[in-house]
């Protein structure tokens, strides 16, 4: 069906054809009938996938990247399209109207895609008033949370402070924004000093789990110190990552915008599996960016993902997508021998840190043996 609809939508402006599948995703509640098909069609619901995370119940592990719902519109045909959770957003305290169209463009031979919305929105006093129609929702729902345009870095902590306090019965979860390439000076504030005081703030507001979302642009070890900083001042996991300035990996870019989709895969990844290595087993880690197959979604869980969540992809492939990777997840656990999801996330941090540490002894026997020798010879 989305191979028949995917023509035309690919001969639009890819922001037109987005407010399209918008309005006709929006009219699920009007359409019980043919979401339900989609439901019965797409999601897949097995118990080897069920994971219990925040105290919320997660049916798979894909959910939608922050983006595909900014105003929270198409909350209810997310699991018509196969998704076991969503992020909705970015939300702003204040409505913006974003950058200047257009400001988003297909890369099709390299199924990808890059934006500069900028954080448009209608406000968070708009989007609460629906969420309040539809929450609780059958599925776990987090909200991405962003500072106003206008807003100066000063006092941007006040924004995510009236953000979390509106929306905190209002959604399940929370994802602190600050890794969004198109909103000025937003990445200056991924530094320790701002992450922690943020981290604090806000854990004073709501008991609701609060993720910290982090760019694939920032050098790996700041990365690494600026993810503990926030676990260590009340952040409940991590997303990995938001999109990349990194032209060069795109034969035809925009010079505004951040990357998305497959070509952002391996470097998304890399940032990833340096976080899971120091933090894996201390916080939820989920991973974002370039997962297009059950493959790639496979590799992440296996690195230390409890969660994933694709978008780009999406476009590209539509919910047959979703419904394939979780369908071959459960035939590549049933291949490695795990009754469980819960089995398989993790287990190559724990082979790699096994590796460091084996080599890390035999670096400490031959040293010693050297000594040794050398005691001796003297």
């Amino acid at each position: 069906m989305y191979d028949k609809i995917k023509p035309f939508l690919f001969k639009l402006d890819p922001e037109v054809a987005h407010n399209l599948a918008q309005i006709a995703l929006s009219s699920a509640r009007r359409c019980p009938l043919f979401f339900n098909f989609m439901i019965d069609k797409y999601f897949v619901d097995d118990k080897m996938l069920h994971q219990k995370i925040f105290g919320l119940r997660f049916l798979n592990p894909i959910g939608t990247a922050a983006g595909f719902d900014k105003d929270a519109k198409m909350i209810h045909a997310l699991p018509a399209l196969g998704f076991a959770w969503g992020e909705l957003g970015a939300v702003t305290p204040k409505p913006q109207e974003g950058n200047a169209k257009p400001r988003v463009w297909r890369h099709i031979s390299e199924q990808s895609l890059q934006n500069a919305f900028g954080f448009n929105n209608e406000g968070v006093d708009v989007i609460a008033s629906r969420l309040d129609k539809i929450y609780p929702f059958i599925l776990p729902l987090c909200m991405n949370i962003g500072k106003n345009k206008a807003t100066p870095p000063q006092d941007a902590i006040d924004d995510y402070k009236i953000l979390v306090t509106k929306l905190k019965n209002r959604v399940d979860f929370f994802t602190v924004n600050v890794s969004s390439p198109n909103t000025p000076n937003l990445r200056a504030l991924l530094n320790e000093e701002f992450i922690s005081t943020l981290f604090k703030e806000l854990k004073s507001i709501t008991t609701k789990p609060i993720l910290i979302k982090l760019s694939p642009d920032m050098p790996l070890d700041l990365a690494v110190s600026v993810a503990k900083s926030a676990v260590d001042n009340g952040a409940d996991g991590v997303i990995a990552t938001n999109t990349t300035v990194d032209y060069s990996l795109v034969s035809n870019p925009q010079k505004v915008g951040g990357l998305s989709g497959r070509v952002l895969k391996e470097k998304s990844f890399k940032m990833f599996k340096a976080l899971a290595d120091e933090l894996f087993a201390k916080t939820v880690l989920i991973s974002v960016g370039g997962i297009d197959s059950a493959q790639e979604a496979y590799k992440r869980i296996r690195a230390g993902a409890s969660l994933v969540q694709i978008f780009t992809a999406f476009i590209y492939h539509g919910p047959q997508l979703i419904k394939d990777i979780n369908q071959q997840l459960l035939t590549l656990l049933k291949r490695d021998g795990f009754s469980h999801i819960s089995e398989a996330i993790g287990v190559d941090v724990g082979k790699s840190m096994h590796k460091i540490s084996t080599l890390h002894k035999k670096i400490q026997k031959r040293k010693h043996l050297k000594a040794r020798l050398y005691k001796g010879y003297k």
